[in-house]
């Protein structure tokens, strides 16, 4: 593969993620819509005030994941990562590729080109947090030979384009 051919993948994988992303937020934002916005954890964030202290950290849920309740999504993280999780997982499972890669013109396979196993879509799944800390993870598919992630590594697939058929 070529370093262009590389960043085409690079590119349309962002494409896909993005896509995915605002589908999930349409969820948050219907969440919100129906008055549902903060139902997680809401007797913790009612104790915790902006800095966090020493005396915060005895509430765990408030503590790790305080920033992100208020700033990027406006409900907590591992909700968002539940709904992302399973989302991505029946996607993958049934169709190969999440609404997003299918806009993009993406699949996904495993090492020999087929539909990866159930274990191993869970396994990238669980994976994709490790990639998405600062993009860190993605930075391995600028220099691996299939522009694989991190979380395509260790899980044995990768993402590639989809082969059009002939009309």
């Amino acid at each position: 593969m070529t370093s262009a051919e590389r960043l085409c993948i690079v590119a349309a994988r962002s494409e896909g993620l993005l896509v995915d992303f605002v589908l999930i937020f349409l969820v948050r934002w219907g969440l919100k819509l129906v008055g549902a916005d903060y139902l997680y954890f809401q007797p913790f964030l009612s104790d915790v005030a902006p800095p966090l202290s020493l005396e915060d950290f005895r509430y765990p849920a408030s503590a790790l994941f305080w920033g992100a309740m208020y700033f990027s999504s406006g409900m907590p993280e591992v909700i968002f990562f539940g709904a992302w999780f399973v989302y991505a997982v029946l996607t993958l499972a049934f169709f190969g590729r999440t609404l997003g890669m299918r806009q993009a013109g993406l699949v996904l396979v495993d090492a020999t080109g087929r539909k990866p196993v159930f274990w191993r879509i869970v396994l990238r799944q669980l994976l994709m947090p490790v990639s998405s800390i600062a993009w860190l993870g993605f930075v391995f598919a600028g220099f691996t030979p299939n522009a694989e992630a991190f979380h395509d590594l260790v899980s044995g697939t990768r993402v590639t384009y989809v082969q059009k058929r002939e009309l």
